[in-house]
């Protein structure tokens, strides 16, 4: 009987309407003061194409032996990115972002740069300009002085003043070291973001910040630095592949040495024994001179003994000399082929040394961004529009249950402790009901045209009218007095 429907909590809140489009304006007005007050935040963008390709061959344990591997793509775009990263903290640190100067209009801070950022506080500096010198002072003690135009260093960072127009004989202003909590370190987390392309080889750079030129400077520094350091890396590992390639060359360059006289020595010897052998077997006279004695004395023992092992040995020992000279010639074909690489790949080395383009680019500079990124006018009025519509049920539906007065079904139903009960949403479904139901006899509270009241005693159910805006209190005792038959309840 006290079941809740849908349309129960509908008609509440279009009788609580009022209540939600008062949160909606309250929530809207709040949303327009954020978007008035705060300040804008933009995020330019830079695309730079990350060299992921390694351009000096590797050397490999074996290259001395198998030769020189071949260059292959590898996935170094993860690590390209921590890079960019380090690299990032570097550039923050040139531009000061954790300085603050305060100072008059007439002064411009033509340079600032952080040397220290491992201050975990914030520090304030006294700045004293007079007559043209600038004095920092921490509280009384004088940490550094300079002039106009040039660099002034102190010891946790450095910076260079311009002055616009002329100024007073004396003009005081601060320095403020923000280094907590928003440290560069914070900075690279909070306020750079570097990430991949999709799959590609492009990383995009941003920095977010409130002053779009500083934000813009930063950016387009990163990506230029990443290059550079592409460049000098590119020619670092050049110079080193060269240095292990000239020791490779050195070594190979000796072995060919030894193995070519090895050879020559190995083709003499077997030629002197083939050539004494053929004129032994073509029925040749022994002719002194063409070899020396030692030769002469093993060809006269042959002649005499034909089946002494003795010829049999020396046979195999020259045979197998011949053999090895075969091995030789193509162990030094090897080593002339290796060496003709690693000369080649000296020449890379060389060129890549050279070089002065980096395999690096970038792709597209970050520019000033048109609108920020914060505030997100539109995000921020559909965000406050949700959120003011949102509370605003919340409260329509939690203000009915602490309302004194009965206004909708909702709370009709919540307040109704009868068993055996109908409630009825308009006057057309209570005279249905009743048409349907003519040959019963009914009650009411209220008369209704049409229909006959009978007697409490005599009637089979009660028809209660409720007007809307009763106090619960009145309705509890209403109900009360007719609790012992079916009611029928409109409020009306």
């Amino acid at each position: 009987m006290k079941h809740i429907s849908i349309i129960d909590i509908l008609n509440s809140l279009k009788a609580r309407w009022k209540l939600i489009f008062l949160s909606i304006i309250l929530f809207l007005i709040f949303g327009l003061i954020i978007i008035f007050f705060s300040k804008p935040i933009y995020k330019p963008t830079a695309i730079v194409k990350v060299d992921v390709y390694e351009v000096i061959p590797k050397i490999g344990q074996e290259v001395a032996y198998k030769g020189l591997l071949p260059s292959v793509p590898l996935d170094k775009v993860g690590s390209q990115i921590e890079i960019i990263k380090i690299i990032s903290g570097e550039v923050l640190k040139d531009n000061g972002v954790n300085l603050t100067f305060k100072i008059p209009k007439s002064i411009k801070v033509d340079m600032k740069k952080t040397i220290i950022d491992t201050i975990k506080k914030n520090l304030t500096f006294n700045l004293k300009i007079k007559n043209d010198s600038i004095f920092v002072f921490d509280k009384k003690n004088l940490i550094c002085n300079g002039a106009f135009n040039e660099e002034i260093n102190c010891s946790l960072f450095s910076f260079k003043l311009k002055k616009l127009k002329p100024t007073e004989n004396e003009i005081k202003g601060k320095i403020i070291y923000k280094n907590y909590p928003k440290t560069i370190e914070n900075w690279i987390k909070n306020k750079v973001v570097v990430d991949q392309e999709g799959i590609t080889d492009l990383i995009k750079i941003s920095v977010e910040d409130e002053d779009k030129e500083l934000a813009v400077k930063i950016t387009n520094e990163i990506a230029n630095k990443y290059i550079d350091w592409s460049l000098e890396n590119e020619r670092r590992i050049a110079k080193l592949s060269k240095a292990q390639l000239e020791g490779l060359l050195n070594k190979i360059n000796y072995e060919l040495d030894s193995l070519n006289k090895l050879a020559v020595k190995v083709r003499l010897d077997s030629l002197t024994l083939v050539s004494y052998l053929l004129e032994f077997r073509s029925g040749l006279s022994f002719r002194p001179g063409l070899s020396s004695e030692a030769l002469t004395e093993i060809i006269k023992k042959l002649l005499n003994n034909p089946n002494d092992n003795y010829l049999r040995k020396i046979i195999e020992r020259y045979y197998s000399k011949d053999i090895d000279y075969a091995k030789f010639n193509n162990q030094v074909m090897d080593y002339l082929s290796k060496r003709d690489s690693i000369i080649s790949n000296i020449i890379g080395a060389e060129i890549a040394i050279a070089k002065t383009v980096s395999p690096a680019y970038v792709v597209a500079y970050a520019s000033e961004p048109h609108e920020p990124i914060w505030p997100n006018k539109p995000q921020i009025i559909i965000f406050s529009l949700f959120i003011g519509l949102i509370f605003g049920i919340i409260y329509a539906l939690s203000y009915e249950t602490f309302d004194k007065k009965i206004l909708t079904i909702l709370q009709l139903k919540r307040w109704t402790n009868l068993e055996n009960v109908n409630i009825f949403y308009n006057l057309n479904e209570l005279i249905i009901y009743l048409l349907m139901n003519k040959n019963k006899k009914f009650h009411f509270n209220n008369k209704i045209e049409g229909f006959e009241n009978y007697d409490k005693s005599l009637a089979d159910e009660y028809v209660i009218i409720i007007p809307k805006g009763i106090d619960i209190y009145s309705y509890i005792e209403l109900q009360n007095s007719y609790s012992d038959k079916k009611c029928n309840i409109l409020l009306l």
